[in-house]
């Protein structure tokens, strides 16, 4: 039977099991201080074995499914946006937008993991993580850890800068019917959705369904203008004829920001039974959005491919899961958990009218994890994992693209084909005594065309007192190469170091102290060492690029009450060195090539705030703020590569004018809502989007992420949106 990998080990009450557990213990959780909550051992993202919250050896941030009501988000996008410290969301003009953290981001989204409930999503033809994050669609998650810093001795490779991980709400965490109906202006959307809780009559087990649909028109290129730093000839016909340089594209038929891609309603469907010791859920979700393409793109018409330059141009794909789970108690002290799962997920990149990219992945995948726990000393946990992945271009109908040509970016003469991935793992958690506790971890990951892979991670935390908490951390974490990529190399050796793993070495010394039992406060002192790949704009390749060095500090901060929460994070990054691969080029920093020490898709300073009050037991205020202070590293590539980027066929275009400045800029994201409770089922909210962006609107601009040069940026439309939910 074939197999696949990567993930199951839960995240903060995140398996069945452990979820039945804690809610046999709910009655008496209820009654807890928190003091004594943080001494409630847990199923967390980041360890394998049970944990103290207070003792967990990472960096965690828990988005509640309270607050992502409050924040009315319109995607993962936006609501890691809001929440998550030194995280940073950028756009892309050649498919989906990207996101990262810490100063790790990528022209694709290959640098972190996105799990829902422990299974690994992403894609590993081409992208990485693609589906869920665009959706609008998000009642029904229970809850998402961000794990920030590597998790590859966890979860397998692709765990380099960050592990997200989506919760469902199951027949414990949600019981009856609910109903959520969204509409917003402006940036226009609909979206219905729908959820029902119900245990089975001897109340072991349950079952859990979910189901939501939308259309998501955008935003108007009045109302959301594209900015280019080129001004576009006077010529007839010429795409933007006349558009000066910082002026909105408003002369062109350019695409409504934000629209769902290729016209295809989004849609999500989940559903989970519950019995016994048996997890089992199914999982389909459809999303996409469109996109703008470069300045360069457009500065070579009418000599080049952009002659077709207004047609669509979107990203869409669909994805369909299957999860058989069984945790078998052997003894009081010894598990073992079994899993099988399944995914098939689509996905095809349009640019201009032609499929460019169009892959296919069946996705086989089984794990043995046994967890034993021999006195209170010590736990440990063991286990084995098998990938299969089927891959290649296959006809299957979907989706229905109206395009000029077809140039898929595996190459015609690429065939079908399969990779294998074989896995161990293992975990120790040794207490030497109240005040010492150590994890020590490792995975070794054999792929069909790589070499073994390891990845290590130890921890040390010290606890001196009840309410302090110091972790000091060091991982080595891997990803393998887009298998398009290593399945090239595979028919011509002569390309360049396809096969050669990424890997990252991490150290991270965090402090936490509970000030108050109303206040909470953490700082984070991290510095890594990536060999990173990336996209060679000269070979047209994703290659190890070079090594990137990079140091930073975060400082976050909680209060909370019975009737108001702020959270307030601060985040530094700062590129240390970047040392290029010999015969390479890069886009990541500008700094090989004598131009400033910065990185380029990066805010060096990243400020977040989130404000929530009760007013009364029927209103509640909400709202947020998000600060990109600069991009200095942007300007400083701009400098040196303010051409097209378009191959050597083609003459040089300067795209980014002399004396531009505002992408360079900061951003700021100002977002209010209001939440009216007229009976314990009904509640209705009302959010204002970008609202800085009504005084101006280069407040709300999104840069995109930089490849070739192109200094460009999209201003977010000032929306608003309102919210209904009914509960059964």
């Amino acid at each position: 039977m074939l197999f696949s990998a990567l993930i199951i080990f839960t995240a903060t009450v995140q398996t069945y099991a452990a979820e039945q557990k804690e809610t046999k213990q709910k009655a008496d959780l209820t009654e807890l201080s928190i003091e004594e909550l943080m001494n409630v051992e847990i199923k967390s993202t980041a360890t394998l074995t049970d944990t103290k919250p207070r003792l967990v050896p990472a960096a965690v941030t828990t988005i509640t499914d309270e607050q992502i009501r409050a924040s009315g988000a319109r995607s993962l996008f936006e609501l890691l946006d809001i929440y998550v410290p030194n995280f940073e969301w950028l756009r892309n003009h050649w498919e989906a937008d990207v996101m990262g953290v810490r100063g790790i981001i990528n022209d694709r989204d290959d640098k972190y993991l996105l799990l829902v409930n422990g299974r690994n999503m992403n894609q590993r033809t081409h992208f990485g993580a693609l589906s869920e994050q665009d959706l609008v669609l998000l009642n029904d998650i229970h809850h998402i850890d961000i794990v920030r810093g590597p998790g590859s001795a966890l979860y397998g490779p692709g765990a380099v800068s960050m592990v997200i991980n989506i919760v469902t709400y199951n027949a414990n965490t949600f019981k009856g019917t609910e109903t959520t109906g969204r509409v917003g202006a402006i940036e226009e959307f609909y979206s219905g959705e729908v959820k029902h809780g119900q245990a089975f009559d001897d109340n072991d087990g349950g079952l859990f369904a979910y189901a939501g649909v939308a259309n998501y028109n955008g935003a108007s290129k009045y109302d959301a203008p594209q900015i280019y730093p080129y001004s576009f000839p006077e010529n007839p016909g010429y795409p933007g004829e006349g558009t000066h340089a910082g002026d909105p594209m408003t002369n062109a038929p350019l695409g409504r920001d934000g629209e769902a891609g290729g016209g295809q309603q989004p849609i999500k469907t989940y559903i989970q039974i519950t019995r016994d010791n048996w997890d089992i859920w199914g999982r389909y979700t459809r999303g996409g959005k469109e996109f703008a393409l470069a300045s360069g793109s457009l500065a070579v018409y009418p000599t080049g491919w952009a002659n077709n330059t207004w047609a669509s141009s979107f990203y869409s794909y669909q994805q369909a899961t299957g999860w058989i789970g069984y945790k078998q108690e052997l003894t009081n002290n010894i598990d073992i958990d079994y899993a099988f799962s399944y995914f098939l997920l689509d996905s095809v990149n349009v640019r201009k009218g032609v499929v460019t990219d169009a892959y296919r992945e069946d996705n086989y995948y089984g794990k043995v994890l046994l967890q034993w726990q021999p006195n209170d000393q010590h736990k440990i946990a063991l286990g084995t994992e098998i990938s299969h992945l089927e891959l290649g271009i296959k006809d299957t109908g979907w989706p229905p693209v109206d395009a000029t040509s077809q140039e898929f970016g595996a190459g015609p003469n690429m065939p079908s084909w399969s990779t294998n991935m074989y896995s161990f793992l293992g975990e120790w958690q040794w207490t030497l005594n109240d005040q010492w506790t150590t994890f020590l971890g490792a995975r070794l990951d054999d792929h069909t065309y790589t070499k073994s892979m390891f990845s290590p991670r130890a921890a040390v935390v010290y606890t001196p007192t009840n309410i302090d908490a110091i972790k000091l951390m060091w991982s080595q974490s891997v990803r393998t190469n887009f298998e398009t990529e290593m399945k090239r190399q595979d028919m011509d050796p002569t390309l360049s170091n396809n096969t050669t793993p990424e890997k990252i070495d991490n150290v991270e010394l965090r402090y936490e102290r509970q000030q108050t039992k109303n206040l909470d406060l953490a700082a984070s002192f991290f510095l890594y060492s990536l060999k990173v790949i990336s996209w060679n704009q000269s070979i047209m390749q994703s290659v190890p690029v070079g090594t990137q060095k990079d140091y930073g500090v975060e400082i976050e901060a909680s209060y909370h009450n019975d009737k108001t929460r702020v959270t307030i994070s601060h985040g530094y990054t700062k590129l240390l060195d970047f040392t290029l691969e010999p015969g390479q080029t890069s886009y990541i920093t500008a700094k090989p090539y004598g131009y400033g020490d910065d990185l380029t898709n990066w805010s060096n300073q990243i400020t977040k705030v989130v404000f929530q009050h009760k007013l009364d037991e029927k209103w509640t205020i909400n709202s947020s703020l998000r600060i990109y202070w600069g991009f200095p590293g942007m300007k400083d590539y701009d400098k040196y590569y303010p051409y097209s980027g378009m191959p050597a066929s083609y003459p040089d275009y300067p795209i980014v004018e002399d004396g531009w400045e505002r992408a360079y800029r900061g951003s700021y994201f100002l977002d209010l809502g209001l939440q009216y409770k007229p009976s314990k089922d009904l509640t209705i909210g009302v959010n204002g989007y970008d609202l800085l962006g009504v005084f101006n609107r280069d407040f709300n601009k999104r840069n995109y992420i930089e490849v070739a040069g192109t200094g460009d940026f999209r201003d977010q439309a000032p929306a608003v949106g309102v919210s209904v939910t009914y509960k059964f």
